[in-house]
């Protein structure tokens, strides 16, 4: 490990410490749900959706979907999540769904003990690439400047992480409170108080791995797009995207995320339907074993490709708890 890497590692815990930044696995997990600016194109509603993003009826509106059939003895329950909130809130229905389940399942395993190192070795670029060696020096310039004003740290000093990572270190700068929470950290505690388990969906590894199979110089693109426009626009963007949250519009979460232009459209196969895709085996896995509550980040719900048609079609009913 270099002396970069080594100090890089520790600014983030120094950040942590000193709250300027969360440092949790839900922090990174937030880049997926919130990866960039979504400036490009309004927002459609609900009623004028994409013939691109849904051929079928529009989902109902909520994040709360029971699982059932198929063979399984009890239902299963899943959940759309927002990685990053300052309104969590347990509802009737969702204290009901984990009554009914014996064990968590969220997109990864957050109470494994090796989780951090494995996130942390999983934040480095590969090839030695570094971020002031992709961009030209105006970018990289503008882009250090942007974020030694918004963060208070020098960028050289993460040159060899992965674009996500340092976008991951502005989304909290996005949210309208001073500590920001999860739902996926109060289901654990959940999870804990009713001395259940806890498993993911996926490893960390191959969650880590979706940035390498996404072109760095794209990531730092809209990076510098983001510092030449200023946190106003993103913070109206995060605005706009709780609001629809909070309505437990998915399918217009789904449009936002699809009628973007920047990395979190273009790749959105990478991002969300290829994962949704090798969840199915794995949910019906679970779900046939035991019942289980799946908290997964509320873009995975809607589409053609979305996890509820997706179950739907390998032979499950899944119907809104409202």
């Amino acid at each position: 490990m270099t002396r970069i890497d080594t100090y890089s590692m520790k600014q983030f815990k120094t950040f942590k410490m000193r709250k300027t930044i969360n440092l949790s696995i839900t922090l990174l997990l937030s880049v997926l749900f919130f990866s960039c600016n979504t400036t490009s194109k309004a927002v459609k509603t609900t009623s004028e959706t994409s013939a691109a993003v849904v051929t079928q009826k529009p989902l109902e509106n909520s994040l709360l979907w029971k699982i059932s059939g198929n063979g399984l003895e009890k239902p299963s329950y899943l959940y759309g999540t927002i990685h990053m909130t300052c309104n969590y809130k347990l509802s009737d229905q969702l204290a009901k769904a984990f009554a009914e389940t014996d064990r968590i399942a969220l997109e990864v395993d957050m109470d494994d003990p090796s989780l951090q190192a494995k996130m942390m070795k999983g934040m480095m670029m590969s090839d030695g690439q570094t971020i002031k060696g992709i961009l030209s020096e105006d970018d990289y310039t503008q882009l250090a400047g942007f974020f030694k004003e918004n963060v208070g740290m020098n960028l050289e000093m993460l040159d060899k992480m992965k674009p996500f990572a340092v976008s991951a270190m502005l989304i909290s700068k996005m949210v309208p409170c001073e500590t920001p929470g999860s739902y996926e950290a109060e289901f654990m505690k959940i999870a804990k108080e009713q001395k259940e388990e806890i498993e993911g969906l996926e490893s960390i590894e191959s969650q880590m791995a979706i940035f390498d199979s996404i072109p760095y110089k794209d990531q730092l693109r809209d990076l510098v797009k983001m510092a030449k426009e200023g946190l106003s626009e993103s913070k109206t963007e995060f605005k706009k995207l709780t609001a629809l949250y909070d309505k437990e519009d998915i399918n217009g979460l789904m449009n936002m995320m699809t009628d973007s232009e920047e990395v979190t459209g273009k790749f959105k196969e990478t991002l969300l339907d290829k994962r949704n895709q090798n969840w199915i085996p794995v949910i019906a896995k679970k779900s046939k074993e035991k019942a289980t509550f799946y908290g997964v980040g509320a873009m995975h719900l809607a589409g053609e490709q979305g996890v509820i048609r997706l179950l739907r079609k390998a032979g499950f009913t899944v119907e809104a708890v409202n």
